[in-house]
């Protein structure tokens, strides 16, 4: 298994607090949601977890004020962009009117946040490239200067 930075540690450990938290205040008769509203509900929390890890990476940059130069490439993370084309299509849902509306209860919201939360984690180090398309791993993509064209 690959060395977890303390960063890693605390981000993972976030995962059972948080849902943990969510499950408690939860209201108990539960609630309901349109399928759209769930989903760009799920793609949030994973869009919010990366931005507060992009925050703690940026600081962290900052400070160390790394000598390397960062490289330019036409590529985007997995996280980010999996995340946005769910808000949009989320939305997308809501507005058109289509799909059910789901009965949310505690443990499915929590086994919910969970799993969107792990999902972020999983793949926070991916990013794919689309001249040439491929996807690979890349651990400290902040360094990464994003580029539509060449």
């Amino acid at each position: 298994m690959p060395h977890l930075s303390p960063a890693e540690k605390i981000e993972l450990a976030a995962v059972p607090a948080v849902t943990a938290l969510v499950a408690w205040l939860a209201p108990r008769s539960g609630f309901r949601l349109e399928l759209g509203e769930l989903i760009a509900a799920a793609a949030l929390l994973v869009l919010m977890q990366g931005f507060l890890r992009d925050l703690w990476l940026l600081r962290e940059a900052r400070r160390k004020k790394s000598t390397a130069a960062p490289r330019a490439a036409r590529c985007m993370c997995v996280e980010s962009a999996v995340g946005l084309t769910a808000v949009v299509a989320g939305i997308g849902l809501v507005g058109l009117g289509f799909g059910p509306a789901v009965a949310i209860g505690r443990t499915s919201l929590a086994v919910g946040v969970a799993a969107a939360m792990s999902a972020g984690f999983l793949l926070k180090d991916f990013v794919f490239e689309w001249s040439p398309w491929k996807i690979y791993r890349e651990k400290d993509h902040a360094q990464v200067i994003f580029r539509w064209g060449k």
